[in-house]
């Protein structure tokens, strides 16, 4: 039995020290192939000193060999070192057999850069001379995927789907080209492709992601069962909570999404996101302490936050202390894109506080975004039907109906209004 061999059986006896020591036998002793063998077998075993020890006592023998240049590129990569990877793969010419190779690790390289770009000119490069190699079309869809170039993601992902290649590098590629079609809107044929698949094979962001099409898709009991299915088989998976609550809503079962809020905050009680929807449905449920609590929590968290500064507001309105949250949103900066319901909180709090023209505004500021809202449209109606602006009122109604047409009561406010205006 070789040095080797020995070490090898003692790194796997977990016998560190004699490991070390037979290491050294393997330096004096062992042939130069048995060497490089090692090399490859320390470095899967994620001993990449010694392996990089081996290989570069090679290279010192073996200069033009160009897969110890790649071999040694690799460790670097892996150390951070990417100048030093470039360096070595810069080496390697053309003509080599090893070049493509070279090219697919500089890629890489390039790659954890951020320099897109040139990561792929270097595999399209390599894909030229090696078109039918899944390792390249493979590497291409992962820098794709990175990039957000979904569409050439997706495309290089199908590729690889119908050479009949489900899994590469240990990556499930069915989840992988599930998502660039997420990504690109196409959420049926996204679901498809995850549930083909297998939710089972799936991992945990990707049954994470099938769990928000399902909403997305106005699927809520698949979303219930996706998202639950998840969460019991790792609690403590936090990203979860938060849009299982959401779809419990969906599906009608608000006091269940109360309590995934409350679940999801014993694994996580940093995310502002999670307490504010909790917020939300305690305010639901007018259950006005648990919601200041949570939203006290929230905005410390990230006072920045759109999402709890508007759980905040709403929390004010519940509490019909109006001059507060005027006085709260009017200081908010609204140069930027802002959130509509900001207008729309504003205007509901002016009408309380009697002050009709700046109420009006707000709604009118609120309309174009919140048009196709009942709940709004409910609001407006209410208050050009309180102030007699006829005109407002007949168009807010007209809008209304289009988008519900069996609310009977303002089909009667829209009768009654028409009828006023024959006499």
């Amino acid at each position: 039995m070789s040095y080797s061999e020995q070490m090898l059986a003692a790194l796997e006896a977990g016998h560190m020290a004699e490991a070390r020591e037979l290491f050294q036998s393997v330096l004096k002793n062992d042939d130069d192939e048995t060497k490089y063998n090692l090399a490859g077998e320390l470095y899967a075993l994620g001993f990449t000193g010694q392996a990089q020890r081996l290989y570069e006592e090679l290279m010192g023998k073996y200069p033009d060999q160009d897969d110890l240049k790649t071999a040694l590129a690799d460790i670097a990569v892996g150390d951070d070192l990417p100048d030093k990877a470039l360096g070595l793969l810069s080496q390697i010419t053309p003509d080599s057999d090893f070049y493509p190779q070279a090219l697919l690790a500089a890629a890489d390289v390039y790659q954890t850069q951020g320099l897109y770009e040139v990561s792929e000119q270097k595999l399209l490069e390599a894909q030229q001379l090696v078109p039918d190699e899944p390792v390249v079309t493979f590497a291409l869809g992962e820098l794709y995927n990175a990039w957000g170039r979904d569409d050439r993601a997706s495309l290089a992902y199908s590729q690889l789907l119908a050479a009949g290649i489900d899994e590469f590098a240990q990556v499930n590629i069915k989840a992988r080209y599930g998502g660039s079609l997420a990504n690109l809107g196409q959420y049926e044929d996204a679901v498809a492709v995850y549930e083909d698949a297998g939710v089972a094979t799936l991992d945990a962001e990707s049954q994470l992601r099938l769990g928000t099409l399902y909403a997305e898709l106005d699927q809520p009991k698949d979303a219930i069962a996706t998202l639950q299915g998840l969460i019991e088989a790792d609690p403590t998976y936090a990203n979860a909570y938060l849009p299982l609550a959401k779809a419990q809503v969906k599906g009608g079962a608000s006091a269940d999404a109360l309590a995934t809020v409350q679940a999801g905050l014993m694994q996580d009680d940093t995310n502002p996101d999670l307490f504010a929807y909790g917020a939300t449905l305690a305010l639901q449920e007018d259950n006005l302490d648990l919601a200041e609590t949570y939203l006290t929590k929230a905005r410390h968290l990230d006072p920045e936050n759109q999402a709890v500064a508007m759980a905040w507001s709403n929390l004010l309105l519940a509490k019909h202390d109006d001059e507060a949250n005027v006085a709260y949103l009017e200081a908010m900066d609204k140069s930027d894109e802002v959130d509509p319901q900001i207008y729309w909180n504003l205007a509901k709090s002016y009408d309380r506080l009697d002050e009709v023209a700046k109420a009006r505004e707000n709604y009118l500021l609120a309309f174009n975004a919140l048009q196709d809202s009942v709940l709004f449209l409910h609001d407006l109606i209410d208050f050009f039907q309180s102030t007699g602006a006829k005109a407002e009122l007949k168009a807010a109604l007209t809008r209304y109906l289009a988008l519900a047409p069996t609310d009977t009561d303002m089909q009667e406010r829209l009768d009654e209004l028409e009828a006023e205006e024959d006499q």
